[in-house]
């Protein structure tokens, strides 16, 4: 069943006269338009595609030929004609409630006679399982996003800065037309102890753990990865909280696989790094998913109430983060199958040390 049949049946069965996909995420997942202004108009039998004239030539040149009407007009107001293209004044439209504004809400309201349905559950769950297509594109992103930790391990040494790094980094994504799918996170020494630190002018030293957490976005879709790797020899308890994280990580993805509860997939990583000692060192999730946006359905959490299901693709990071000391957390992306998982990384585990 294609996406355009899905958001038509679910129409139907809710009793709606429309969807109004506003969001970029949505939009550019629904319709394949890869720029960052249009809005999708879905009716039961019908499909408009609305931006304004900056961005006209190139909706004509992506969009699928003959399936949308193609309207050009400037997004973001209470279009005067939406009423017209939907057939009815009084009609009964979904939204996205989380991704409208305030704002946006007041001016919706009073330019439309409409009522409004969520349809953020419905879009969530709908992105959460992947197509051969984009399994197939995150595969590529993949692939680069491996070959630029590859070349990073190349260039870590002491008196390197963060921010080096990070210049680095942004270089070898655009010259493989590439953007990052997130702020990368690039965290040496007793900054690694932050899960999400922000690069700084600190210099690396020897004995340092360096975390590196960073994604693509190739053909629209995210990737998300990280490693953590030491410049020469590191304390003792660094090398205990990186090999207990090791074994959290791939304990845990050996018990995911289609039907899977999402809180007990969490559950099994945290339990790990618990029996060891630290876990009041661990208290992030264990992973999300991964699509159009880096952060999707489903969660891997202690209060998640999703079903891993064949064909999502999630994150596996459990990490230990040891305040003033250093941290250390290991990454994966993942397909679920039915039985089991397939990792898109083949980046060692081990931990790497550079000299």
């Amino acid at each position: 069943m294609t996406k355009t049949q899905k958001v038509q049946n679910y129409i139907r069965e809710h009793g709606l006269d429309a969807v109004l996909l506003t969001s970029m995420e949505n939009m550019q997942w629904y319709s394949g338009f890869t720029a960052d202004t249009g809005w999708v108009l879905v009716l039961p039998d019908r499909e408009f595609f609305i931006t304004d004239a900056r961005y006209i030539e190139m909706a004509e040149q992506q969009l699928e030929k003959g399936r949308f009407t193609l309207i050009k007009e400037r997004t973001g107001g209470a279009i005067p004609q939406m009423p017209e293209w939907i057939g009815k004044t009084n009609a009964k439209v979904g939204m996205e409630f989380e991704k409208i504004t305030i704002a946006q809400q007041k001016v919706f309201e009073e330019g439309w006679p409409f009522t409004y349905e969520p349809v953020d559950d419905f879009m969530h769950e709908l992105r959460s399982v992947k197509t051969e297509q984009e399994i197939e594109s995150m595969k590529k992103g993949a692939k680069i996003t491996m070959d630029i930790f590859e070349h990073m391990c190349s260039v870590i040494k002491e008196g390197v800065t963060e921010f080096d790094l990070l210049a680095e980094m942004h270089y070898m994504m655009n010259k493989n037309g590439c953007h990052p799918s997130f702020a990368p996170i690039i965290a040496s020494g007793e900054n690694s102890s932050k899960p999400h630190a922000v690069p700084s002018f600190r210099k690396l030293k020897y004995g340092d753990l360096i975390t590196m957490d960073f994604g693509v976005i190739y053909e629209g879709r995210c990737t998300d990865f990280t490693r953590t790797v030491a410049l020469g020899e590191i304390e003792d308890e660094l090398k205990l909280i990186y090999n207990i994280v090791k074994k959290a990580n791939i304990e845990t993805e050996a018990q995911m696989k289609d039907g899977a509860s999402a809180r007990e997939v969490d559950g099994i990583a945290r339990k790990i790094i618990a029996d060891a000692g630290y876990g009041a060192f661990y208290e992030h999730g264990t992973g999300h998913g991964v699509g159009v946006e880096i952060h999707e359905m489903p969660w891997l959490s202690t209060k998640s109430v999703d079903t891993l299901r064949e064909n999502m693709i999630v994150t596996c990071e459990p990490g230990i983060y040891l305040p003033g000391k250093g941290g250390v957390r290991i990454e994966d992306m993942l397909i679920i199958t039915k039985d089991n998982v397939i990792n898109f990384y083949d980046t060692t585990k081990e931990l790497i040390i550079i000299e």
